[in-house]
């Protein structure tokens, strides 16, 4: 048994566990095959595999001529040994290995094509034309990987939580305005059925004395008495009316109360406030480009904005009295009437978009102006908010 361990010991190449090809010697005395150290080379120092001695710059690889003697003279040469399956993955497997599975070496390197830690002979068989790297390289990769993941992770959970009080804050005062409207609806409700109940008690006296003016009428004295056993006096006495307890003026100062701060948020614009008020103040020399003003639109007009659509009016349909400008983004009502009348045209004041929706949620802005006369003056310009026609 001597025999053959020492002839296998002589011929077997250290890094690929074969027998030797091409063999080379180092200065160190250790010899290897030519291509497996030149392989184990290119992704790591030049230094020895056996004893991690560094290989002297400027030299070359010396050819090992007794080893190539020795294996021409052996009888037979070891047949190269044929890689081992990995073994299939037990309850074990997601630790990490001490020895490569394949050849039992250490595990130095790193197979980003197979995703799997190697050994010095994996680099020159298995994984010959596969990207390596070194085990603590690789990791110290893979690890600033994770610890920037986990930085925009927590970056996201900030921001999540942030836009979460803020949703929680808006239902919050969406629940609120809910119940007031709920509870004017109540209201209205209850009012109209006080306004039945009155109207059935009072449909019921007028129809007793409708009954006592046919009986006072009748001339039969036993039809008479027969209508007079039959009737029946109302439940109730007659009485002052029922008041009904509605105030439409409050209510819809509630309603006004709820969507003022809305549109308020809505038309919100101190960018634009500021730059009214610095134009009041008057000219100013200009001291180069203004700083930049951050954006003051509120969340839910951000939203909103996702939705928006900038609309513009058909001149085929306005009527005669109305004057579109503005790129047909303004209509004005003027008294002479344009000539000659579109076929088209509305023959009342109206105009129709351009653009057209069939599904979907839209969005767009609308500002109203009226022009009322008044005593001593052509004309006074009131401006309304934008919701104001909704609202009337």
């Amino acid at each position: 048994m001597a025999a053959p361990l020492l002839e296998e010991d002589l011929v077997t190449c250290p890094i690929c566990l074969s027998g030797y090809r091409d063999p080379v010697t180092l200065p160190c005395g250790h010899s290897f095959c030519g291509d497996c150290i030149q392989d184990s080379w290119r992704c790591c120092e030049k230094t020895c595999p056996e004893c991690r001695r560094p290989f002297p710059e400027g030299a070359q690889l010396c050819r090992n001529v007794k080893l190539s003697s020795l294996l021409q003279a052996l009888p037979r040469v070891l047949p190269p040994q044929p890689p081992a399956t990995l073994p299939p993955p037990g309850p074990g497997a997601g630790r990490p290995a001490a020895s490569c599975p394949r050849h039992g070496r250490p595990l130095e390197f790193f197979c980003r094509s197979e995703g799997l830690c190697v050994c010095s002979a994996c680099t020159v068989h298995e994984c010959r034309h596969h990207e390596r790297a070194l085990l603590d390289v690789e990791r110290r990769g893979r690890e600033d990987q994770l610890k920037a993941r986990v930085v925009v992770t927590q970056q996201q959970a900030t921001e999540a939580e942030s836009q979460l009080q803020e949703l929680q804050q808006q239902s919050s005062q969406i629940e609120r305005k809910a119940l007031t409207l709920r509870s004017i609806e109540q209201a209205k409700k209850q009012v109209l059925g006080q306004a039945l109940n009155e109207i059935q008690r009072l449909t019921g006296h007028l129809e007793y004395d409708h009954s006592v003016q046919e009986l006072l009428g009748q001339v039969d004295d036993h039809i008479f008495f027969q209508g007079l056993q039959q009737l029946s006096e109302p439940v109730e006495s007659l009485g002052p009316p029922t008041a009904l307890q509605w105030d439409e003026e409050q209510q819809l100062n509630n309603v006004n109360e709820l969507l003022s701060p809305l549109c308020e948020l809505l038309l919100e614009d101190k960018p634009s406030r500021v730059a009214g008020k610095a134009a009041q103040a008057g000219p100013v020399e200009a001291l180069g480009p203004p700083p930049p003003v951050p954006s003051t639109m509120c969340p839910l007009r951000k939203k909103l904005w996702q939705n928006y659509r900038n609309l513009t009016f058909d001149p085929d349909t306005a009527n005669q009295y109305l004057y579109l400008s503005h790129e047909d983004q303004q209509v004005t009502h003027r008294f002479q009437a344009q000539s000659p009348v579109r076929p088209g045209s509305f023959e009342l004041w109206q105009v129709q978009c351009t653009q057209s929706f069939q599904t979907g949620q839209h969005y767009w802005e609308v500002s109203a102006c009226l022009c009322l006369p008044s005593a001593g003056t052509k004309g006074v310009r009131h401006q309304r908010p934008p919701w104001y026609n909704f609202l009337t």
